[in-house]
């Protein structure tokens, strides 16, 4: 079993959360290194890689967001992360795609990579290394891996007759057949095949695989997510495919053992993770297992099978763990382009701003499960939670900081029976924040964080400082109230930085705190006793009223 630090107690334990009813074990999430932690290995983060034949979408967004948020915390929480994410450059998509616009397929994808790469750059994604399948590094790593395992027997070459979906970019079997014998919508056209190619032997693994699940089911999370693994492996499964003829399908990576076949792009994507790991010379030893965030579309069969039989094949260790999203759905609808409910989330971020867009969707989608979008709750959660509870917080105790004692926080003075029910009200709810976070129910978690916000601005309301301000006997009161509303402030922005970065630094530097994502103090959460005496900045609106909000006064 794994065990997390926690930086509370300096202890190791393995911790239990429990959550929605149940016990949600960690596996090393929050795995950190240096001399304080004991050298232990970084934290590797990495999402999928999005394939490059369209211009990206809601469900790339929300991954993107998801997992830069929890490397964000993670680093919050003292571990060092590396944080990989990439395109997927090859297969008969793109060649198909980039022969449609009358470009080099080069040309194409490096066309869909600056769309890629804009949209992180708008919704402050930051990740460690950005990993291309055209890059020469992988190209290396990904051959030698062929070499290695056609060497070791574990690739041979066959013949193959069958159907095959050219969406899908895969074979198929009869058992996908529906009850009329023709192929579901989602494979899109199909053609039937027979040819040479050559087969990873995929059926080698599949009885250490399902052992290996059965055993430690929290691999894959959402946990009833490692059941449709299981369920797949009930069956025998076919050797794996990993070439195609070059008269088929010329853009991809060379077998270095027959030029006249190319790697299934499958096998290709799935060694990113490997090529990314380490020094970036695409070397197998750099590999550490990782934490690999997906959706749910390709946990079965590439994440939740063939990458798993790979690295044992490769004897490497499997990663710790898979976290499965789900889809995003309009009106209950899944969204794709001939139905006319696509999001983009440019748009979105464009109209309500990048940090809103982070926390509606991490706010909206409880991790593993669909979630319908809707941009009247998007408007909602901005005007209601951000603006209205966060962005006032700051501004009326600010305000009155500047109006009441020259702009600088003052001392608090020993806390009465309401200073100390207000604090344990926050400390509670980020302790609570701190443990759905861990147990990656961030909807949840930012729900409780919300709780200390309120509970902020309801003190305000019940102390009433623009009263106490009339009366020089309630000095020590209305210093208690703005010493007190501004350590909160600073406790929440620290914390949901991670969802919401640019905003949350904006707002410490309002309230004179330097900002930026540093690790926790060994004894966190502990109450602010630094702040007394420090001066604010300008206090400006953290979320500005969106122009129909102007015109609608």
């Amino acid at each position: 079993m794994w065990m997390l630090r926690t930086f509370c107690s300096g202890e190791w334990r393995l911790p239990r959360v429990k959550i929605l009813g149940g016990c949600v074990y960690l596996a090393s999430i929050w795995r950190a290194t240096g001399a304080r932690q004991g050298g232990l290995k970084p934290l590797y983060l990495t999402t999928a890689i999005d394939y490059a034949n369209a211009k990206p979408h809601l469900g790339h967004a929300y991954e993107k967001v998801l997992t830069d948020t929890l490397a964000r915390f993670a680093r919050r929480q003292g571990a060092t992360v590396r944080f990989l994410s990439g395109l997927d450059e090859h297969g008969q998509k793109v060649q198909q795609s980039a022969a449609q616009t009358g470009q080099s397929p080069q040309q194409f994808v490096d066309g869909i990579s600056a769309d890629f790469l804009k949209l992180w750059k708008i919704l402050k994604v930051e990740p460690d290394d950005y990993l291309r399948t055209t890059e020469s590094r992988h190209r290396q790593l990904v051959q030698g891996v062929l070499a290695k395992l056609y060497a070791q027997g574990d690739i041979i070459k066959g013949t193959f007759k069958g159907f095959y979906s050219i969406r899908a970019e895969q074979f198929l079997t009869e058992k996908e057949r529906q009850s009329d014998g023709s192929w579901p919508e989602i494979f899109g056209e199909v053609v039937e095949l027979t040819e040479e190619n050559y087969f990873f032997k995929l059926s080698k693994y599949q009885d250490w695989l399902k052992d290996l699940i059965l055993k430690k089911p929290s691999m894959i999370f959402p946990e009833f997510r490692s059941k449709e693994v299981l369920g797949a492996l009930e069956k025998p499964l076919p050797d794996l495919c990993i070439s195609r003829p070059k008269t088929r399908l010329a853009w991809g990576i060379p077998l270095p053992f027959d030029e006249n076949q190319v790697t299934y792009v499958w096998f290709d994507a799935l060694l990113n993770y490997v090529t990314g790991a380490g020094s970036g010379l695409g070397k197998l030893e750099d590999w550490t297992p990782a934490v690999h965030v997906i959706g749910k579309d390709i946990l079965v069969p590439a994440h939740g099978i063939y990458w798993p039989c790979m690295l044992k094949a490769l004897n490497l260790p499997v990663f710790d763990q898979l976290l499965v999203h789900g889809f995003w759905t309009r009106k209950s609808e899944k969204l794709s382009k001939s139905t006319g409910n696509v999001v983009d989330p440019e748009i979105l971020a464009a109209k309500y701003g990048a940090d809103s867009f982070r926390y509606y969707v991490l706010r909206e989608m409880a991790l593993g499960h669909d979630a319908d979008f809707d941009e009247e709750s998007l408007a909602a959660r901005r005007k209601g939670e951000l603006a209205h509870e966060l962005g006032n917080l700051l501004q009326r105790a600010g305000s009155m900081i500047g109006r009441y004692r020259e702009g600088k926080i003052p001392a608090s003075p020993v806390p009465d029976a309401v200073s100390e029910a207000f604090r344990a009200t926050v400390l509670s709810a980020l302790r609570k924040w701190d443990e759905f976070m861990c147990a990656r129910q961030i909807h949840l978690a930012l729900g409780e964080l919300w709780k200390g916000v309120q509970a902020a601005n309801q003190m305000i309301e019940s102390r009433a400082p623009w009263k106490l301000a009339k009366d020089p006997a309630q000095a020590p009161s209305l210093d208690a109230t703005l010493a007190d509303a501004m350590a909160a402030l600073e406790l929440v922005l620290d914390e949901v930085a991670c969802v919401i970065p640019t905003t949350a630094e904006a707002g410490l530097r309002q309230i004179g705190h330097p900002g930026g994502i540093s690790p926790r103090s060994k004894n966190w959460p502990q109450w602010p006793t630094h702040q007394a005496g420090r001066s604010l900045g300008r206090i400006e609106p953290l979320f500005p009223l969106l122009e129909e909000e102007k015109r609608a006064g």
